[in-house]
């Protein structure tokens, strides 16, 4: 068979770009994204809420695609499972970047089909299975009796861009839509290699790439039948496959690939093989199992994803309904603090209720009369979890004795905010969970595996960080584009990760501290001047913006203290935090994923804001500094306005509470040390 071979004439990159930003291409290419009901993207917004507006959008996308103005919006990545076992990365685009790539492969399309061979199947119009397995039956009567059942070495993932753009430049002339393309590739894949799998345009992309492999064996001996990266060479003789075997090594690895030679043999039809959901044997192709079928159908995939999306929205819908029904009824999710700071005041009992008190009167002393005390507020003991005492604040006999019969944790604070000492119940039967999670501390590789899952998941959430605050910003501050930088390059994404690869604890919480004293710095410059500080200081005489920083971080270090303690793991035993005395390592590692919001993130806010000033600090006799009571209240009152605000996470776009987010996290981390699920950190969406 012929080859098609080089096109003579480039298609006309300018003439195609112009039909691509026609509006009715895009309504079109609308149209076809609603029909497939795809996932969400990055962005989260669905077909359905794009649909409300869809006209105006798509008008606004074809002004912003023509002008030069268009930018991607965030991918989704998500992991399903293969049907021959391992996971599948699907790399999802926005309904509107899906648009724009599914209009891109439509205008494309027509001049790409002249040049690809008659040997390719796939992601074709008009092409199919059956006409791949009709091929193949054609070739062997033809008197080919020996097949090299091939395969690709993760092909979607290994795509060089450099080699793709080159390729399409043999097609296409310079242009826009050329551009636009490598703007996707990179979007996509910042490492420059890899097709996303849940793009509109990556299964014409990845034809174009292998189309001069289809070109070389149409010429040879041997013939090739190619179904997407999946493909089939039929020779006349053993020798002249193996020799044809070498061919495809080499014209593979010349672009970059690479053939997997444990997965790839040479048989006949004698011995049969499977191919595209089919088991050749001798002159018979019989449709085998569905799990043996090697087409990947993107959109039923997609399709699926989104409906598991929808059901998940659904039952968060439901869930959030519950939520508020039982605050009205004074249920409070997750749990709530009652703050007592304030000297001169108590914490007593009315009635089974937590009272809060101040003197009304002066103690003269064992002969005058007793004290007497005004109650500020009687708080059901249904209504809080836990109650932080300030020092020298009193609770009498009675509040002790119901604290400890409600399960009413109380926390005896010093001036700076951190706990001195804990008064809680009993730990209930929990020693099996206990064991399991010392069963992993005590393991070296299953500790590491799970110290690099929270220094990434802390990594992730301080570069997330970052970039929503210089979004609220006209200019970036070198110390932040530096941070990002650092940040990126230890997260990495795979196999370039470098804290997945890190081959110790030790040079884990290297990376982790060369990361987080970059962020701390740029973190510092996106501050307000009077709270900017040189460093991360947790002691030793800090300064105004450290002392408030501590100062949230003890808040955030009991909230977490709660949620261990509520999914019954061992407060003591930690994998990225080394058990010593008195300290609480895991805690501090469930900590470290609501830092950057909870902690940084706040103190950021409060201070650009205002909310916080320097006013609110005064220097002691010693040099030091202290923070005032005005202070305290208003980081308290910011932080519990956080931390009881409804947040976004995960692939589910799941709402919670903070502190309800944070008991999942205790609870998932608890089965993660029990049944080895793997444990997946928190990570908000902004």
């Amino acid at each position: 068979m012929q080859s098609r071979g080089r096109r003579s004439v480039l298609i006309d990159d300018a003439e195609v770009f112009d039909r691509l930003c026609r509006r009715d291409t895009l309504l079109e290419a609308w149209t076809r994204v609603w029909r497939n009901q795809g996932a969400a993207g990055g962005d989260r917004v669905t077909v359905h809420d794009f649909a409300a507006g869809a006209h105006h959008k798509v008008a606004v996308l074809a002004l912003d695609l023509r002008e030069g103005r268009y930018q991607p919006r965030p991918m989704r990545r998500v992991d399903i499972p293969k049907r021959k076992g391992g996971r599948r990365t699907l790399t999802i685009p926005s309904v509107v970047d899906r648009i724009a790539q599914t209009a891109a492969a439509a205008v494309l399309m027509p001049g790409l089909e002249e040049e690809f061979e008659d040997a390719s199947f796939g992601y074709r119009p008009g092409r199919s299975v059956q006409q791949a397995v009709a091929g193949i039956q054609r070739l062997q009567r033809a008197g080919l009796t020996h097949v090299i059942d091939a395969d690709i070495d993760d092909y979607f993932d290994s795509v060089p861009h450099d080699g793709l753009i080159e390729r399409l430049a043999q097609s296409l002339s310079p242009g826009p839509l050329t551009e636009l393309i490598a703007l996707w590739l990179a979007h996509g894949a910042p490492q420059g290699r890899g097709l996303a799998q849940g793009s509109p345009l990556s299964p014409l992309l990845a034809n174009l790439y292998l189309d001069r492999l289809d070109e070389a064996f149409a010429r040879r001996g041997a013939r090739i039948i190619r179904f997407a990266d999946d493909f089939v060479i039929l020779t006349s003789s053993r020798k002249r496959a193996e020799e044809a075997l070498d061919d495809v090594e080499n014209l593979l690895r010349a672009r970059g690939l690479r053939l997997n030679r444990d997965k790839t043999q040479i048989t006949d039809f004698d011995a049969g093989f499977q191919f595209l959901g089919h088991l050749f044997v001798r002159s018979m192709a019989l449709k085998s199992a569905p799990e043996d079928a090697a087409d990947f159908d993107q959109v039923k995939a997609l399709a699926a994803l989104a409906e598991d999306d929808a059901a998940h929205a659904r039952a968060a819908e439901a869930e959030a309904e519950t939520q508020a029904d039982q605050e009205a009824r004074g249920y409070a999710p997750g749990f709530r603090t009652l703050y007592v700071m304030q000297k001169g005041r108590r914490l007593a009992i009315r009635n089974q209720a937590f009272t809060v008190e101040e003197r009304a009167g002066v103690d003269t002393g064992s002969t005058g009369p007793p004290a007497r005390w005004r109650e500020l507020i009687a708080v059901p003991h249904q209504r809080v979890d836990r109650i932080d005492l300030g020092p020298g604040i009193e609770a009498t006999p009675e509040a002790l004795d119901h604290a400890l019969a409600t399960s009413t944790v109380l926390c005896y604070v010093d001036g700076f905010g951190a706990t001195r000492g804990t008064l809680a119940p009993p730990l209930g039967p929990r020693a099996g969970r206990h064991l399991a999670q010392a069963a992993v501390i005590v393991d070296p590789a299953r500790r590491l595996a799970l110290a690099r899952i929270i220094v990434l998941g802390r990594l992730r959430n301080q570069r997330a960080l970052l970039r929503k605050l210089c979004r609220e910003r006209d200019v970036t501050p070198a110390p932040v584009i530096k941070a990002i930088a650092t940040l990126t390059g230890l997260i990495g994404r795979g196999d370039t990760s470098r804290i997945v690869h890190a081959p110790s604890l030790t040079s884990v919480m290297g990376y982790e501290g060369a990361a987080t004293a970059a962020y701390w710095r740029g973190l510092s410059s996106l501050t307000h001047v009077d709270f900017r500080f040189a460093r991360r200081i947790r002691s030793d005489d800090p300064g105004p913006g450290n002392i408030a920083l501590n100062f949230l971080s003890h808040l955030l270090n009991r909230d977490t203290m709660i949620a261990v303690q509520a999914a019954g793991l061992h407060p003591g035993f930690g994998a990225l935090h080394t058990a010593s005395d008195q300290h609480d390592a895991c805690v501090y590692d469930l900590m470290e994923e609501f830092r950057a919001h909870l902690v940084e993130g706040l103190f950021v806010y409060v201070c650009n804001r205002r909310m916080l000033r320097p006013e609110m600090f005064s220097r002691q006799p010693d040099g030091g500094w202290r923070m005032r009571p005005t202070g305290i209240k208003a980081l308290i009152r910011a932080y519990e306005t956080r931390a009881s605000s409804l947040i976004t996470s995960g692939e589910r776009k799941t709402r919670m509470r903070f502190r309800r987010m944070m008991i999942k996290q205790a609870r998932d981390l608890a089965a993660h040390y029990e049944s080895n699920t793997p444990y997946r950190p928190f990570e908000i969406d902004y």
